[in-house]
This record gives structure tokens, sequence and C-alpha cells, in this order.
């Protein structure tokens, strides 16, 4: 590596806090050299130049970085528990208002068309939900909006779903217009200007930090977490939830699941807090986790997590409520779900008895 090499390297990870070892060398080249022929120079010293003055520059620079192709369903296991959370949590609760959900970064498109199909097929009419999919590459946008895939887009896709959402063509599969029509794709850049308004009861940033530093993620997680809305879902990828996990990891401000044991991103470590020092529980709100326990005895499981989530819309620190969901995922036979509830109780209440004993500490 030259010494003009490293300083890009450098200038990168300092500006935009991209972390130097998450792109290879082969497609960050090509982008410097492409960006390059369009300044009409061949210096590479003045092109570092250029990049030092210019934040649009480092911009245009990331957006030419051709990252490696997605695949549908590529990591079936967040959909599932997405899906499951669904089912389980959002069709639960008293409002009839639409599913808010948020793709980011959407890429080509591979990623919030899987999420759409996955809740069509979990049961969803196309009018309960709609997905809002952003990225920062303009490129990569009019790829996904056209939503024409080559054979190896599909390889992780079973022979039904092909056959019912996907009409093969000379160019490739070309997606159903149904599926097309319930997503919107926008630019949006997370660290910059271009930032998104609307709140949403579930982002999906499954890949979104994988290329920036631990500070920078931590800036990231931040914003997102005010897009979510009170008892949302947030779900994060592996190098988010821990630097070297091989699971992935689902990250809610109200509770945690995580599919291979990963645990929650420090970023998110004080946000609990916070919140439970800015609104204590009320006296409503103790009633409803009483009547919840009351039911869940009853196995009403339904109605308990109804209640649960209702109080942790208005407390999303609560840990008896957190508590409580556990022991509804453990009588369902959901066992992983539940230990992960039971260890974000004690992350919000460290001395919380009950989980101590569900987690045999």
């Amino acid at each position: 590596m030259t010494k003009v090499d490293a300083e890009l390297g450098r200038l990168l990870q300092r500006t935009m806090g991209l972390n130097p070892n998450a792109v290879s060398a082969g497609p960050l080249e090509e982008a410097v050299s492409q960006r390059m022929a369009e300044h009409g120079i061949r210096s590479r010293a003045k092109y570092l130049a250029i990049l030092r003055c210019s934040r649009q520059e480092r911009l245009s620079l990331v957006e030419s970085v051709e990252l490696p192709a997605a695949v549908f369903f590529q990591h079936p296991e967040p959909l599932i528990a997405l899906q499951r959370w669904v089912t389980n949590h959002w069709l639960a609760r008293p409002s009839k208002k639409p599913l808010r959900v948020l793709s980011v970064p959407c890429a080509t498109g591979e990623e919030p068309y899987s999420l759409a199909i996955s809740l069509l097929e979990s049961g969803l009419q196309s009018t309960q939900f709609h997905i809002d999919a952003a990225d920062i590459n303009n490129c990569s946008l009019r790829r996904a909006a056209a939503a024409v895939y080559p054979e190896r887009s599909l390889t992780a896709t079973t022979l039904a779903v092909r056959e019912r959402y996907f009409q093969r063509e000379i160019d490739g599969h070309r997606l159903c217009q149904s599926v097309r029509t319930q997503v919107s794709f926008l630019k949006a850049d997370l660290l910059g200007r271009l930032t998104l308004t609307e709140n949403y009861d579930i982002i999906f940033g499954r890949s979104l930090m994988i290329y920036f530093e631990a500070r920078v993620q931590h800036q990231i997680l931040k914003r997102l977490e005010r897009l979510l809305l009170p008892g949302g879902l947030l779900i994060v990828g592996p190098s988010q939830a821990r630097r070297g996990s091989n699971g992935g990891a689902l990250t809610l401000p109200s509770w945690t699941e995580d599919l291979n044991g990963a645990r929650l991103p420090s970023a998110l470590s004080g946000l609990g807090r916070k919140a439970n020092d800015a609104k204590r529980i009320t006296v409503e709100e103790r009633a409803h986790l009483r009547e919840a326990a009351s039911l869940l005895e009853s196995h009403r499981l339904q109605e308990a997590a109804s209640l649960c989530l209702r109080v942790l819309e208005e407390h999303r620190a609560s840990a008896q409520a957190v508590f409580l969901l556990g022991r509804i995922a453990e009588a369902e036979g959901r066992r992983a779900e539940a230990r992960e509830f039971f260890r974000r109780a004690l992350y919000l209440q460290p001395r919380h008895r009950q989980a101590k004993e569900r987690l045999g500490c």
C-alpha cells in the first residue's frame, strides 16, 4: 500500500467514520479510478487533495464503491423473527394503523422486497403495511425501482416464492407489481443532511453499519432510535451486536431478541436508563402489569402480551413488562426468545429477582 492509499483510508475513516477493513481494496480502487476519470485527472495525490476539501466528493466516492451482490432471503432468520413479532405483538395491538417499515440501506432492493414478501406470506394484506426503502446510492435506487434481478439474486428463494412473485423475462426475473407497490424508494443519508422525518414501527438495518466504526455506529443507532415509534422493533446485523459475532441480533428499545446469543449493542446501553429516569411508571401501568400477570396465569397469553406492550409504549424501560413478555414466550415454547427477554429485564433492572431465577443466576 502506498502512502497516498494509506492516507486515503485514514481520510475516509476520520471524516466519514468508515471502517477501513470493511471495504475490500478492489472495489475501492475501481471507485477511485472512476472518480479520477470523471474529474479528468491522473494523479492520485491531486485526487486526494480534492477529497480533503470536499465532503461531497467523499460521498460521491463512497457511492461509487460497488458492494457485494445481494440475494433475496439471504439471511432468513431475522425475517422469520420479524414475521413472529408481527403476528404475536403488532397484530395484538388495538391500533389499526398500517404497519410502517423502514429498510436501510436498501441497496438494489433485495432486502426490502424480501421484507414485503415475508409480510405478505405471514398473512398481512397490502393495506396493512408499507415499506420505505432508503439508500444514499442513486444507481442502487434506480436498479431497485426497476425490480429486475439476475438468477444469482434468487439462489435462496424457494420455487413457490419464485412462481408466486416473479416473472421470467429475457433480462432476468421481474418482481410482480403487488410486491413493488408495497415499497417506496428514497435517498437518505443518516450521517448528513438527507435525513428521514417519518416514524416507523419496524426499522430493518441488518447490514447498515458493517462499513462504519463503533463511534459512528453509536451515532447511527441514536438516530434510528429517534425514528422508531414507542414499542417498535429495530433489527440490526451481527457486526453491530458484537465484533466477531456470527449471529444476527434484533434490538428493541423495549426488549431484545437475539437469534444466536449475541448481546445488546453497547451503543444502546444508556437508552433504557434515560427513559426510566425521565418517566416513572404510573399507578395505571402497575395495574396493567398486575392484570397481565393474572392473564398469564390463566393462559390468556395474547391479552397479557397486549397489556405489556401498552405499558412499554409509555414506559419503555419497564423491566417487569419485559419479564412478563419473557414468561409469555416461555409459555408458548419460545425458550431462546424467553431467555433474551429475561436478560433484557436484568439489563433494565439488575436486581430483578424473578428474571435472575429464570436465568439461573
